[in-house]
């Protein structure tokens, strides 16, 4: 184990001393070997216009946002940025709405997942589906240090991350008491989800082509498809969401929305779907001079509706 992994471990071991001031990159996986030549990634600290990171990615991370001293609210949230599973928009779709839900007293966690490359590993479940579940029992089993409460720990993503976010939402593990491991005894389920113009469909005519052949392949069978696309497979025990996106965004069929919101309507589940009439896809925060720029305001209400943030 490199002497750089061992200062991760020992930040993941001692979370009590993450400031909002260091903002420390923790290991989702710290046993992971990283080859000589990604210890200095850049992508860890991406710099140029925009922030994206491409792939490959094969260490992911966890980069923590924490509020001001005094301020935290007990909600967390862990955010996946989009990029059709190709990118991670980390800048525009990840810090700075970390930096938006510090001032509402959320503390964050921006996930750099890795990304599939058109194919499934041999356990069959997606790398960043394996990640998002990990990082959710990471920020659980430290919601004490960090003053979080554990039930208020909630997933956010855009576009693809909506993907990787809703996944998380259907496809969620209890936790397994007798596990070794401890962090395996936690449960993977957020307690909401929170999708801007998200990618939620595998399936043809409704997916987005480029997200459906990095996270699986061109031409994958139904049944995988079908397992993979979140409106059809909400149940009961589905987190409640919060939907947003822009009428016109042409890159992500409407239906992926659509349907997904009528799904946790179906089953009783919380959830609220709102239409912007223009903010096209990939806008973040909002595009200026944009009714899309509303969706912040919206979600901060919604949140303290469903009594994840205090009313005041």
């Amino acid at each position: 184990m490199t002497k750089y992994v061992l200062i991760v471990v020992a930040l993941l071991l001692l979370p009590a001393t993450i400031s909002a001031n260091t903002r420390p990159v923790i290991a989702v996986w710290p046993h992971l070997n990283v080859p000589k030549n990604q210890r200095a990634d850049k992508s860890f600290y991406p710099a140029g216009r925009g922030r994206h990171i491409r792939g490959p990615i094969p260490w992911p991370t966890l980069r923590s946002y924490l509020p001001p001293a005094g301020k935290a609210s007990g909600c967390a949230v862990v955010i996946c940025p989009g990029g059709a599973y190709v990118e991670e928009a980390i800048g525009l779709e990840g810090y700075r709405v970390a930096r938006w839900f510090n001032k509402l007293g959320v503390t964050c966690f921006v996930l750099k997942y890795r990304l599939p490359q058109g194919q499934l590993p041999p356990s069959g479940i997606p790398w960043p589906l394996q990640d998002v579940r990990r990082a959710v029992q990471i920020v659980r089993a430290h919601a004490k240090p960090w003053h979080i409460n554990s039930h208020d720990v909630g997933v956010m993503g855009f576009s693809a991350g909506g993907s990787v976010a809703s996944l998380s939402g259907v496809h969620w593990l209890p936790g397994n008491p007798n596990a070794k491991n401890q962090l395996n005894r936690i449960s993977t389920r957020p307690d909401f989800l929170v999708l801007g113009y998200p990618v939620i469909s595998m399936m043809p005519g409704i997916t987005h082509p480029l997200s459906h052949a990095s996270l699986l392949w061109k031409n994958a069978p139904l049944q995988v498809d079908q397992y993979f696309s979140s409106e059809l497979n909400v149940s009961a025990l589905t987190p409640p969401a919060f939907i947003f996106y822009a009428h016109d965004d042409h890159s992500v069929n409407h239906q992926n929305e659509k349907r997904f919101y009528a799904a946790l309507k179906r089953n009783g589940i919380p959830a609220k779907l709102i239409e912007f009439k223009h903010g096209g896809h990939g806008f973040g925060l909002g595009l200026k001079g944009t009714d899309s720029t509303g969706w912040p305001k919206a979600c901060a209400a919604w949140l303290k509706k469903e009594r994840f943030l205090p009313a005041k």
